[in-house]
């Protein structure tokens, strides 16, 4: 039987996969590499995710992390509520500009909305956001341009996307050699491409963490294989009848109607899903690439409904299997 971690040791396994923390006999499953805790022993923003989904009401939670941010379904029902107030063709339009425009400048955004901006209420200032600053500005993520993170270590500063971390974007950055100059970042990962360093002020706009959270990323999964797809040479409608699925994709006699999820717990999406019957029939729900390893958990968890599950890779693979019928 294993030793337990003394208390030094538990603490320390804070900052590093969960996994390490577990007795040898109690599988990790999906949250085997979580990490609870940052740098800065702050909660780490998958394990922040992970709360919000399960809206898990903890008295640590209460006096570290104000409950309204752990209770980020209402902000979520209330983006969807608005939304579904448009007309079909506006709510594809606006969708789209989600994925696009993640952040921006004011008067860029006004240009974008085309006088939507304040109906829609879903940007808050960057100014107001000191845990994405380097000295008074900010960087977007090359992928969803929603701003990105910064913890310390020393004098050298982490900047990484919540999201794309596990991708490569990932930086460095030592202000402190850049005293007379707007801070720059160095790559220290494989999808860290060159970012410019923005003005955090009140004029510098994101959309609120829940929109960008449950709206951008899976838009940005849903438009990559929109995109994809018409490569192929396939005809796709986009989140046809608002919210019911994300994609109807034809390529010659075969047709797949796709449901895209960027859930941070699997498990918590199945639960959602288990007692739920599919908006159409056949209905195939899209998970990321780096969940693939809970692909068969959660198909197990709602196949009896009628989903089927499969990554985006899986879909990539059925999509040519068609091109080459096709041909």
């Amino acid at each position: 039987m294993t030793a337990p971690p003394s208390m030094a040791e538990f603490r320390r396994g804070l900052a590093g996969p969960l996994r390490l923390l577990l007795p040898g006999d109690i599988p990790a499953d999906e949250v085997g590499d979580l990490v609870l805790l940052d740098e800065a022993g702050q909660l780490h923003d998958e394990a922040l995710d992970l709360g919000l989904e399960h809206l898990v009401p903890r008295a640590a939670w209460d006096e570290h992390w104000s409950w309204a941010r752990v209770n980020a379904e209402q902000e979520e029902r209330r983006v969807y509520e608005v939304l579904r107030r448009l007309p079909p063709k506006e709510y594809t339009r606006v969708r789209g500009r989600l994925v696009r425009h993640a952040s921006g400048e004011l008067t860029r955004l006004r240009r974008v909305w085309d006088g939507m901006l304040g109906q829609l209420d879903l940007y808050e200032p960057i100014s107001t956001w000191q845990w994405c600053q380097v000295r008074g500005y900010w960087f977007a993520c090359p992928l969803c341009r929603w701003p990105m993170r910064v913890s310390q270590s020393g004098a050298v500063r982490e900047v990484r996307c919540e999201a794309h971390a596990r991708d490569g974007v990932i930086y460095t950055c030592n202000p402190d050699r850049m005293t007379n100059r707007a801070p720059q970042l160095q790559p220290a990962g494989a999808a860290a491409t060159a970012v410019r360093a923005k003005p955090a002020t009140a004029e510098h706009l994101a959309l609120t963490r829940t929109t960008w959270r449950y709206m951008t990323l899976p838009g940005l999964l849903e438009c990559g294989l929109q995109d994809h797809a018409r490569s192929l040479g396939a005809r796709v409608s986009m989140w046809p009848h608002k919210d019911r699925y994300d994609l109807k994709i034809t390529l010659g006699r075969r047709m797949w109607k796709v449901d895209a999820k960027a859930w941070a717990s699997v498990t918590k999406l199945g639960d959602a899903l288990k007692d739920i019957d599919p908006a159409e029939p056949g209905l195939i729900i899209v998970i990321p690439d780096h969940q693939r390893n809970s692909r068969e958990l959660l198909q197990r968890m709602i196949g009896r409904r009628g989903y089927r599950v499969l990554t985006a890779a899986g879909l990539i693979a059925e999509l040519a299997d068609g091109k080459a019928e096709r041909t």
